[in-house]
């Protein structure tokens, strides 16, 4: 049996999001950046539909991205509201995508039914990470493809994510590439690549704690054992 991503912040992290939902309608890089990002998406994931499952995909950057090049996509989330943004996106873009409201642990994504898995800015929310990349692994087909992608958000932030959420958040201010290859690794994945150099500049603009800092961001696949 695998481990839970989130035993005891999911409800607490719901409610974090739902009360933020709106704020990603007009600000977030998927928006501001969409060209990019879609390019992007084009190169690392491919153009023969797939069928995709988006973990975590909030207000629906994956999902959209992948949908747009035809692929076959359920996405979940425990977020009412950032899944309300997210299905009104898909429909202004004529696109059907199966979105499920429920965690990562409740979703009940079947084995072995996905060709790729997105994770983007996702793992540094997670009370245990090790264990969504373990839930990719599983949902994945052999020899698929695992999206990850996540950076740096605050630099000085002092780690009181017990006290808000109820457990200790290993990545509360972000993680590195170099954090992400090692819990790749660790989860069995092989073939890790790097797609940050599709991306111009720094489409995140500066840690949110730090004006003088760019946020450090990675994109990475790697494939799941055959």
């Amino acid at each position: 049996m695998l481990e839970r991503v989130a035993p005891t912040t999911a409800a607490a992290m719901a409610d974090h999001w739902n009360s933020r939902a709106w704020k990603f309608d007009g600000s977030a890089s998927h928006r501001r950046d969409a060209d990019a990002w879609r390019a992007a998406f084009k190169t690392a994931l491919g153009e023969a539909p797939r069928e995709v499952a988006d973990l975590g995909c909030g207000t629906g950057a994956c999902a959209l991205f992948a949908g747009n090049l035809g692929h076959r996509v359920t996405a979940v989330d425990g977020s009412a509201e950032m899944l309300s943004h997210a299905k009104a996106a898909a429909a202004g873009a004529g696109l059907s995508i199966n979105f499920i409201h429920a965690t990562m642990d409740e979703a009940a994504l079947p084995a072995a039914s996905a060709d790729i898995v997105t994770l983007r800015n996702v793992l540094w929310t997670i009370e245990n990470p090790s264990a969504a990349l373990s839930l990719a692994r599983k949902v994945l087909r052999p020899g698929g493809k695992l999206l990850v992608s996540d950076g740096v958000w605050f630099r000085h932030r002092a780690n009181d994510s017990r006290k808000i959420f109820g457990a200790h958040l290993p990545f509360y201010n972000g993680l590195t590439e170099a954090d992400a290859r090692h819990l790749l690794g660790n989860a069995g994945f092989g073939e890790i690549k790097s797609w940050r150099h599709l991306m111009p500049g720094d489409p995140y603009g500066a840690v949110y704690d730090d004006p003088e800092t760019p946020i450090a961001f990675f994109i990475l696949t790697a494939i799941a054992p055959e």
